[in-house]
């Protein structure tokens, strides 16, 4: 009976200190998306706490059925307005041929800009023009989702909360905050900036 009694009074053991160092965990997670220059080029005024994310289901209802470079329409309401850690397959942008066509013409035409847009409301969110483009997309391919650079965020559309997840201004998730050794690196979820520009 005594061999009994030592599993349960284990698992007891077990669940207060998983409890216990729960919140250590989250504290940590924190720290990797701020941490080492995470946060560096993030102007405080775009710095958001949980209320920006009140409408994000509403949001969903925004998300047209046609988006831009043939985008999901049904995988970005579901990434983008019903969820907020989880993310498009990686490597989903390699396999979208009009958007790797658009980026590629833009190269060789020689603008090299690329503005990305909300799916909901579209408004700009990120706008590729202080840097190569070609930059933009070899880091892009290389991680597997779009990779922004602080450069490149349209800040006034854009918010950051304390664990890193990248939304915008009206609380539609778009992706997190990664940093490297570059600094602050936005990943970010291709159908979550696959509006199109509001003069269409």
């Amino acid at each position: 009976r005594a061999n009994m009694m030592v599993a349960p009074v284990f698992s007891s053991c077990f669940l207060l200190l998983f409890f216990a160092l729960a919140p250590l965990a989250k504290a940590q997670l924190h720290h990797q998306h701020f941490g080492g220059g995470g946060g560096k080029g993030i102007p405080e005024e775009a710095k958001a706490d949980e209320s920006v994310m009140r409408n994000q289901r509403v949001l969903g209802t925004r998300i047209e059925r046609s988006l831009r470079w043939n985008s999901r329409s049904a995988t970005a309401k579901q990434i983008c307005a019903r969820n907020r850690h989880g993310a498009e397959w990686s490597g989903l942008l390699n396999r979208a041929d009009k958007f790797i066509e658009e980026l590629n013409q833009e190269m060789d035409g020689g603008g090299g800009h690329v503005t990305f847009y909300d799916s909901a409301l579209n408004r700009p969110v990120f706008a590729v023009t202080k840097r190569p483009l070609s930059q933009f997309l070899e880091e892009s391919v290389k991680h597997g989702w779009p990779s922004f650079r602080a450069e490149d965020v349209v800040w006034e559309n854009v918010r950051i909360l304390d664990d890193g997840e990248v939304v915008t201004r009206d609380g539609l998730h778009l992706g997190h905050n990664i940093p490297d050794e570059k600094g602050a690196r936005f990943c970010i979820n291709l159908v979550c900036v696959s509006g199109f520009a509001p003069e269409r």
